[in-house]
C-alpha cells in the first residue's frame, strides 16, 4: 500500500514553469538556494495568480500499522526473542524477572547454539587426530583459557605416559609434561551463557555468601574481587592471595585424607625423634656415673693399698713417723676427693687414735646407688 501510494507533487497554474524546468525538475533531489517561477497575470482582473505549492503528502493507514505490529509479534514468536531478550522495556520490572524471560529466549533459539556446538565438536575432533602428527618434537604451546588467561604447556612426544608429574621435596607438583599422542581423547562442546555473563552471576552469588558469612574473605576473598569489573581489579586480588594461608593457595592434586596421614607420620616423626634424643641422654648419664663409680672403686683399693703398706712398716717405725704419714695420707685423699666433689674434708683435730696407737683413716663415701 506504501508503494502505491502517490507522491505529493508542486501544483502550479500553466507557464509558471516555463524557463525554470530543470530547477523544478530536480528539486526533490537537488538543494537549489532559491526557485523562480513566472507571474501570470491572465485573470482578467491584472491580479498574480498564487505560487505553485506542494500537495497534501498521502496519510498512512491505520490497518497498515495494524499490520506491521502484528508482523512484528511474529517474528518475535517465530525466534523466540522477545522485548526482554533484545533489551527493550516490556512487563517484567524485577531484575530475576528479566533473566527469567531472557532465559526463555534463550530456550527458543536453542538449535542455533546447539548447531554451532555441533560444528565446534566435529572441527576440534580434526585437530585432536592431527595434533600428535604436528606436535612430533619437544616444545612449549601457549594455551588461552576460558577466562582469557594464557599459560604455557610443556609437551614431549617422546614420553611413554601421556602426563608426567614433577613433583619438590614435599612432594607437591610443581609441573606437568604431557604427550598428547598417547591415549584416546575426545572433545565435548557445551552451550550457555558466556564467560562474562558467568563471571557476574559468580560475584552476585559471591556477594550474598560473604555478606552472610564474613570469614570467608580469609579462603576465598581474591575470588571475588578477581571477578569484579573495575580497573585494578586483578592487581587487588593478587595482593589479596598472599594474606592466605598459603596451604588453601596450594595447586597439589593430594588426597586431603592422604594430607592429614602424612601429617600424623610427620608428627610420628618428630616424636620419634625427641625419644631417641631422650635415650641419648639417659645413655650419656649412665655411662657418666658408671665412670664415677670406678674412679670410686680405684680411690678405695688405692686407700686399702696405702693401709695395707703402712701395717705393714709401723713395726720398723716410731709413732710421730706414722702419724706424720697417716696425715699425708690422709691430706691427698681430702684433696682428691674435694676436686670430684667425694669426701669432704674434715678438720685435723677431729682425727681419732685407734687401739693400736694408729689414726684411724677416713672412709670415702659411695653413693647412694652403689651402697644398693
Amino acid at each position: 500500500m506504501l508503494a502505491l501510494a502517490p507522491k505529493a507533487p508542486f501544483i502550479g497554474y500553466g507557464g509558471q514553469f516555463e524557463g525554470y524546468e530543470n530547477q523544478w525538475k530536480t528539486a526533490n533531489t537537488t538543494n537549489w538556494p532559491y526557485l523562480e517561477v513566472n507571474p501570470d497575470v491572465t485573470d482578467g482582473a491584472g491580479a498574480t495568480l498564487p505560487l505553485p505549492q506542494r500537495a497534501q503528502p498521502p496519510m498512512a493507514s491505520s490497518g497498515l500499522l495494524q499490520a506491521k505490529a502484528g508482523a512484528s509479534e511474529d517474528i518475535k514468536a517465530s525466534t523466540g526473542q522477545y522485548n526482554a531478550s533484545l533489551g527493550m522495556t516490556s512487563n517484567e520490572r524485577s531484575g530475576k524477572a528479566i533473566l527469567a524471560r531472557q532465559r526463555e529466549g534463550d530456550v527458543g533459539t536453542y538449535h542455533f547454539g546447539d548447531n554451532l556446538a555441533r560444528g565446534v565438536r566435529y572441527l576440534t575432533r580434526q585437530l585432536v587426530d592431527l595434533i600428535p602428527k604436528i606436535y612430533d618434537t619437544q616444545r612449549i604451546a601457549r594455551i588461552i583459557g576460558e577466562d582469557g588467561e594464557t599459560s604455557m604447556v610443556k609437551i614431549d612426544p617422546m614420553q611413554q605416559e601421556p602426563v608426567k608429574k614433577i613433583v619438590d621435596q614435599e612432594g607437591i607438583v610443581i609441573d606437568k609434561i604431557y604427550n598428547p599422542g598417547v591415549g584416546k581423547y575426545d572433545v565435548v562442546a557445551t552451550t550457555g551463557p558466556g564467560y562474562a555473563t558467568k563471571r557476574q552471576e559468580a560475584l552476585e552469588a559471591m556477594g550474598q555468601l560473604l555478606q552472610g558469612n564474613p570469614q570467608l574473605w580469609q579462603v576465598a576473598g581474591d575470588l571475588f574481587v578477581k571477578n569484579m569489573d573495575w580497573p585494578g581489579a586483578q592487581e587487588m586480588a593478587k595482593r589479596f592471595a598472599k594474606t592466605i594461608d598459603p596451604k588453601l593457595m596450594s595447586d597439589a592434586d593430594e588426597n586431603p585424607e592422604l594430607q592429614a596421614a602424612q601429617q600424623q607420620m610427620q608428627a610420628m616423626g618428630q616424636e620419634m625423634e625427641q625419644m631417641h634424643t631422650m635415650l641419648q641422654n639417659v645413655g650419656k648419664s649412665i655411662e657418666m656415673q658408671e665412670q664415677r663409680r670406678k674412679d670410686y672403686e680405684a680411690e678405695i683399693k688405692a686407700y686399702q693399698a696405702e693401709t695395707q703398706r703402712i701395717t705393714a712398716t709401723q713395726a720398723g717405725m716410731n709413732e710421730q713417723q706414722i702419724q706424720d704419714i697417716a696425715m699425708g695420707v690422709v691430706a691427698a685423699a681430702m684433696e682428691s676427693n674435694g676436686q670430684i666433689g667425694g669426701i669432704p674434708e674434715m678438720p685435723e683435730q677431729q682425727m681419732d687414735v685407734g687401739m693400736d696407737g694408729m689414726p684411724e683413716m677416713p672412709q670415702p663415701m659411695l653413693p647412694m646407688e652403689q651402697l644398693q
